[in-house]
């Protein structure tokens, strides 16, 4: 579980450091391509509860870090906010545990599809956060594309994640709930 778990660490950071430098989809009004948060909702599956708040805490600090700008002479967003941004929805993906752990394509399937649904979440979080320190509540199109487009874009990604991510977890001897049946 453990190696999993440092796999996930990785790839995670990677997925920070590729997606800052894709470029925007222009189709989708400059919505940005996100891989981290798939692997974050993998992870919140398949992991034990205290694995799964250590990975919430390194995704949100690792979310700051790289993808909310700061202004060099006001901080808008405070490093640390997206921890509890991403714990909501690793709460809700965690919850679906039973679910995962059947080990069923489709169940899997759906989950992926879940996993992309709640990826706008994180989005429209953060831009409320922000909105609601500037006091400034601007709407238009494009924001709700940028909002929208990467949870469009992550219905494609997430199922190869989840789908990449089973053998790799299996590969580094780590099978989720085989530890229930104790």
């Amino acid at each position: 579980m453990i190696p999993f778990f440092f796999a996930l660490v990785i790839l995670i950071i990677g997925a920070f450091v590729f997606q800052f430098f894709l470029p925007p989809v222009l189709l989708l009004s400059g919505a940005a391509i996100l891989f981290a948060p798939a692997l974050y909702f993998y992870g919140c599956l398949s992991l034990p509860f205290p694995l799964m708040l250590a990975l919430t805490f390194l995704t949100g600090l690792l979310n700051d870090l790289f993808m909310v700008p700061q202004p060099k002479g006001h901080a808008d967003y405070t490093a640390g906010v997206s921890i509890l941004v991403y714990l909501v929805p690793g709460l809700i993906m965690h919850g679906l545990k039973p679910l995962f752990l059947r080990h069923r394509w489709e169940l899997h399937l759906l989950l992926a599809g879940i996993a992309a649904g709640l990826t706008p979440f994180l989005l429209l979080a953060q831009y409320a956060i922000l909105s609601i320190e500037r006091t400034n509540f601007f709407f238009n199109d494009v924001i709700v594309w940028r909002i929208l487009g990467p949870g469009l874009i992550s219905l494609l990604i997430a199922p190869c994640v989840f789908f990449i991510l089973t053998p790799l977890s299996h590969v580094l001897g780590y099978r989720p709930g085989l530890l229930l049946a104790r």
